[in-house]
């Protein structure tokens, strides 16, 4: 289940605004990449960032120089490109588990995500905070990151996406993980198929664009609130069920092996859904991952004829 309440009313929004992301104060020691380490603070969160994501590529080993990039005055951060890559794959998803950007953004090669990773925390790009009784340690863009990646635009190639930074609630930190999790897979699948990823859109950001939207319809009757809400619906590409905008966790655009832009609206199911809210994810046409952990709990559900939803293992 996503991390906030995702289909909207528009009587609803009065009481319901985009969280703000937390940011930890972390030490400075040098990652322990088994996942060790700890952190705490808070602070409020920046605007995103939007930038470009581009399909990952295997790290081109000791060929990339670090460049010395001026940030103001006082400061210049000495940086490979390598990076500053590792900096917007983490601020896309805001915060990601340790061991993940290790296996899917390194390759698996410890020794080059100990050399960029502690490169980036010694100027102060990453925070990094661990969850118990798990001990699994999560990184995030710092202030300071963030307003460098901002400072930059030649860093990526397209002002669309955007970047976070900052930590979220503790308990979601599992939920942020399997949505990166989610995305190397389906990203892989588009892949495969001559596709590429452009663009990588979280629930927060659309849950954003659609409230503006309808906060604006508090006048209108009841009539023509339903139609404007149903063109704010088509103008996001959005289902309506039972008279509610639907989000996906997560969004990937991109483009197809024609060169026309396409997109895929992706869930992640958790054990914690019950069984009229599958049925109710079933009608989006949403594609639905589970973890492999919740998958006995979902399946009595899952295997009701009235949902016939197929959830896909990370």
């Amino acid at each position: 289940m996503s991390r906030y309440d995702r289909d909207y009313e528009p009587e609803e929004l009065n009481s319901r605004t985009v969280p703000r992301s937390q940011e930890s104060s972390g030490s400075r020691d040098d990652f322990n990449l088994r996942g060790q380490g700890a952190s705490g603070g808070s602070a409020n969160q920046e605007q995103p960032v939007r930038r470009e994501i581009r399909e990952p590529q295997p790290i081109e080993r000791g060929r990339d120089k670090r460049t010395t990039h001026r940030f103001d005055r006082q400061r210049n951060y000495a940086l490979r490109d390598s990076e500053i890559k590792t900096l917007t794959e983490i601020g896309a998803f805001r915060a990601l588990n340790l061991n993940d950007l290790i296996t899917h953004r390194y390759h698996g090669n410890v020794v080059e995500a100990r050399r960029d990773l502690d490169n980036l925390e010694r100027q102060g790009l990453l925070r990094r905070r661990t969850v118990y009784p798990e001990n699994v340690s999560y990184l995030t863009l710092s202030k300071d990151a963030h307003r460098f990646l901002e400072a930059h635009p030649n860093a990526t190639a397209d002002a669309r996406q955007a970047l976070y930074q900052g930590f979220v609630k503790p308990k979601e930190a599992r939920h942020n993980a399997a949505i990166y999790r989610l995305y190397q897979q389906e990203s892989a699948r588009i892949w495969r198929e001559g596709g590429k990823v452009q663009r990588i859109i979280l629930d927060f950001e659309l849950k954003r664009e659609v409230n503006q939207k309808l906060a604006r319809l508090h006048s209108f009757p009841a009539e023509e609130q339903t139609r404007r809400k149903q063109e704010i619906a088509e103008e996001h590409h959005l289902p309506i069920v039972n008279g509610r905008i639907c989000l996906p966790d997560l969004r990937l655009e991109y483009e197809g092996p024609d060169q026309e832009t396409a997109r895929v609206d992706l869930e992640l199911v958790t054990g914690g859904y019950h069984r009229s809210g599958l049925a109710r994810k079933a009608q989006t046409g949403f594609r639905m991952y589970g973890l492999p952990e919740d998958q006995a709990r979902l399946r009595p559900a899952i295997s009701d004829p009235e949902i016939m939803l197929e959830v896909l293992s990370l």
